[in-house]
């Protein structure tokens, strides 16, 4: 999507956020974001385009802390943390009950997208598992099959229908059931001090939030 692009499916997607809306419709997302429904219509002409490109733009969101960063000379676990506190500043942006919304109406394309973030994520933590077990900070001869499907497991809960029908996801089950726990499995005692440590040291990793 083109920066003018992107701007306009931000603002559909909080419209669809505040409004609880699952299913769309490009006049009522024309009164509630103020955006002329002809320029909506321009970034997607039909319903299915639109969600699919809310879909697009929160997988887009995710890819774009790691185009940001450059984690090749960092420590694993430091990394983890740096992407913690960008997902905390950005969780309006990445909170997964918007699309989980529109999986009523949409399911086809709620079930591609769900699938492209894990595999995605899957990805990168599996990247990160090879990079803190080279630096001595993660356990050798570990299982990558099983640590990566324990992750997917833990994403897939934070997905379920009772988490996110109730809207009451928050940063800190994210940071917790997701980062902390991974580090925790995977970790040599010095490592989960290490990330102890950084983490009281981050102040803005406000849990509260």
């Amino acid at each position: 999507m083109t920066p003018d692009e992107n701007a306009i499916i931000k603002k559909v997607r909080d419209y669809l956020f505040r409004a609880g809306a699952d299913k769309i419709d490009a006049l009522e997302a024309a009164k509630g974001t103020g955006i002329p429904v002809q320029k909506i219509l321009t970034v997607a002409p039909t319903p299915k385009e639109l969600v699919a490109k809310v879909f697009q733009y929160e997988l887009t969101e995710f890819s774009s802390i790691f185009d940001e960063y450059n984690f090749e000379d960092k420590n694993a676990i430091y990394s983890l943390i740096v992407i913690g506190q960008e997902v905390y500043k950005r969780f309006h942006d990445l909170n997964p009950v918007v699309s989980y919304h529109l999986k009523k109406h949409y399911p086809d394309l709620y079930f591609q997208h769900l699938d492209n973030k894990i595999n995605f994520l899957t990805k990168k933590v599996v990247n990160n598992l090879k990079k803190g077990q080279a630096q001595g900070i993660y356990k050798k001869g570990l299982d990558t099959e099983e640590v990566k499907n324990k992750f997917i497991e833990r994403i897939s809960k934070l997905h379920d229908h009772e988490v996110l029908s109730s809207g009451k996801l928050s940063f800190e089950t994210v940071f917790n059931d997701l980062i902390e726990d991974f580090i925790k499995d995977i970790s040599h005692k010095e490592g989960w001090e290490y990330y102890v440590n950084r983490k009281h040291l981050v102040e803005a990793l406000d849990f509260n939030r």
